[in-house]
């Protein structure tokens, strides 16, 4: 049997090495970017079309390179960031491996044009597919351009598994953010499609923030500052009144370099304890600097995942951090240590006599004696106060003066007694917090009448709560969920209006301005189709949108609830209008019900729960849950034994 291994082709090597570090078009645009700020750019511009599938295009004003150095930075393993293997623990740039470049030009047609600040001419390179194609000079600015065009071009197998342009548009721009987010300093614009996304000038961090996430955050950020031996970590959180159900935004840098930890996470959230609800989330934005020789940068081809050699002193310093900013801010109480906390201890007094406490037993008790049942006990009427407490002691001798101690109470007792239900308050406890709770006679009577009234219409039924209503039909007996009840209905009124395409839209009379970031904004732009088949019109500014018109079965929703919950269906990455319209039906009948948990009246509840019954599909709600469940007899029969 002859040799059977034999050492890939270069281009073959390198498109497997693509494979590792040029995922999607994100993942260019990361490489890119960071590159040039490493090259010390001051400004740096995106252009992005179809997602970056047919072309990206980064311009930056860096240091720039030299004739040799650029076509040497197209070598695999080609670097200015280290020398030796030490320096893998003592680094403080984006990019090292030097695979970025000859992995990109491996797969795309690749373009580059630079030249250093002190050279009059410059260099244009050209790659595609991996294959050398020309080197020329160029008259170009200071720094350098990539213009990568048709991404995957050459293996298609790969360009086809790319998502939609919206899809990979929404890759793009979280990577872009990132970069954007830990380094403020640098002026940084972002098109699409000719279309300026994001122009975001050289500012401070808390505008940085503001700039990329909204307005509307400025306000609840809470700085947050700790220097310790181990690491130093600055930052903003968000107020708890300020949590999200969904979209929060979390950040987590380290020696200005975007990482992904559901550990450090965690530390931040159990800091949140009982200050949110269980189903909100808050936006944190923390920046550790440390030592690099105590982390491990090169364990992920996207490095994105970091090692920490002191993993678990630093969760303890985040989650103090935390609790301590959101102490200063008021969000918790904090310990007051300049007030004078001190207990006062009387002094011993020698002159006074000490007293041995007194144990008091009955030396006739006997345990094992069968007790006169309760009841029987509890209707003894006794002439004497001492006889009367006798009879309660259980066996123990009461010391003397014990009226003094028991003379209001006692005397009140003994007045509304009488023969037979003297112990009525102590037996029934129960029932009297049962009916200081509202549930006394007058309320049986009323609700009572309720019931009797109830009858009459199309579904008996009794009201349990503001929220449950059980309902008589046939030999059965059904408990209804009445938000639940509210979800389902809504949910297909609106889905059956989006399936006609007959969306009735009512005009705003006083349409409120809802701010949103310019990642929101663009993204709602883009899909201005989809809203106008919905029911929406929508103007556009910056930094904000407004609702001009909106379907009438949404008028009792804030602007605020119904662009939210659009932001977020279009964030899905959703194409066809189907799944869009039906998870927007689902969010919004969500919101609609919520903000009808009320008292309802009794028409109200017989409306909904005829029209509850007309439903498609009754017993679940759009999300799966149970609407209501049935006890038929047998189960009755079964209960009562």
């Amino acid at each position: 049997m002859g040799d059977v291994i034999k050492l890939l082709p270069e281009s073959v090597y390198n498109q497997i090495a693509a494979g590792e570090v040029v995922q999607r078009p994100a993942s260019v645009i990361k490489e890119l970017v960071e590159n040039a700020i490493d090259a010390g750019a001051t400004s740096v511009t995106v252009n992005i079309k179809d997602g970056g599938k047919e072309l990206i295009q980064v311009v930056d004003n860096g240091c720039g390179m030299s004739a040799t150095d650029s076509v040497k930075a197209f070598e695999r393993h080609a670097t200015s960031k280290i020398s030796s293997a030490e320096d893998l623990y003592r680094l403080s740039t984006f990019g090292f491996r030097g695979e970025a470049l000859a992995s990109i030009a491996s797969v795309a047609e690749v373009e580059m044009r630079t030249r250093k600040c002190e050279e009059e001419i410059g260099t244009q390179v050209i790659i595609n597919g991996g294959d050398f194609v020309s080197q020329t000079p160029v008259n170009t600015p200071k720094g350098t351009q990539f213009f990568i065009k048709n991404l995957f071009y050459n293996i298609p197998a790969r360009r086809k598994f790319l998502k939609s342009n919206s899809a990979e548009t929404k890759h793009i721009l979280s990577e872009f953010i990132r970069v954007a987010m830990c380094n403020p300093s640098v002026e940084m614009i972002l098109y699409n499609n000719n279309t300026c996304i994001y122009n975001l000038p050289a500012s401070g961090l808390r505008n940085r923030i503001a700039s990329v996430v909204g307005k509307n955050i400025k306000n609840s950020l809470l700085d947050l500052s700790v220097k310790t031996s181990i690491i130093d970590i600055e930052g903003f959180i968000t107020s708890p009144q300020s949590a999200k159900k969904s979209g929060a935004e979390q950040y987590l840098f380290v020696n200005d370099r975007f990482f992904r930890s559901p550990y450090f996470n965690k530390a931040v959230l159990q800091a949140y304890d009982n200050l949110i609800n269980n189903d909100t989330q808050p936006s944190y934005f923390l920046y550790f600097t440390i030592d690099p020789s105590r982390i491990d940068v090169n364990i992920s081809p996207a490095k994105t995942e970091i090692k920490f050699e002191d993993e678990q002193a630093i969760w303890q310093i985040i989650n103090a951090a935390v609790r301590e900013s959101l102490g200063k801010y008021g969000a918790i109480p904090m310990m007051d240590f300049d007030s004078d906390t001190s207990v006062e201890i009387p002094v011993y007094d020698s002159s006074k006599e000490l007293r041995e406490p007194v144990n008091y037993i009955n030396p006739e008790f006997n345990p094992f004696e069968q007790e006169e049942p309760l009841a029987e006990r509890s209707v003894k009427k006794t002439s004497g106060r001492s006889g009367y407490l006798d009879s309660m002691s259980f066996g123990r001798d009461i010391p003397e003066g014990w009226e003094i101690l028991y003379k209001d109470n006692y005397d009140d007792f003994d007045k509304s007694s009488t023969e037979g239900d003297t112990f009525r308050s102590l037996i029934d406890e129960e029932e009297e917090e049962y009916i200081s709770n509202g549930f006394g006679s007058d309320n049986v009577v009323q609700e009572s009448l309720e019931i009797e009234s109830s009858m009459q219409s199309d579904y008996e039924y009794i009201r349990i709560s503001n929220r449950y209503v059980a309902v008589s039909r046939g030999r059965s007996l059904l408990l209804v969920d009445l938000p639940r009840a509210h979800r389902r209905i809504k949910y297909e009124e609106i889905i059956s209006l989006a399936d006609t395409g007959t969306s009735i839209s009512q005009q705003e009379l006083f349409p409120e301005p809802c701010s949103l970031s310019v990642r929101d904004i663009a993204l709602l732009q883009s899909h201005r189709a989809e809203l106008l088949d919905m029911g929406f019109e929508m103007m556009f500014g910056e930094t904000d949108v407004v609702l001009r018109t909106i379907p009438v079965v949404l008028e009792s929703l804030s602007p605020y609830d119904i662009v939210g919950a659009l932001v977020e269906n279009f964030a899905d990455g959703l194409d066809n209008k189907a799944g869009i319209k039906d998870i927007f039906a689902v969010k919004m009948a969500n919101l609609y019900s919520l903000n009808r948990r009320r008292n309802m009246q009794d028409e109200e509840i017989k409306d909904l729960l005829s029209s509850l019954f007309e439903c498609r599909e009754p017993k679940y709600t759009p999300d799966g849950k149970r609407v209501y469940t049935t006890i038929d007899e047998q189960e009755i029969i079964k209960r009562l034994k």
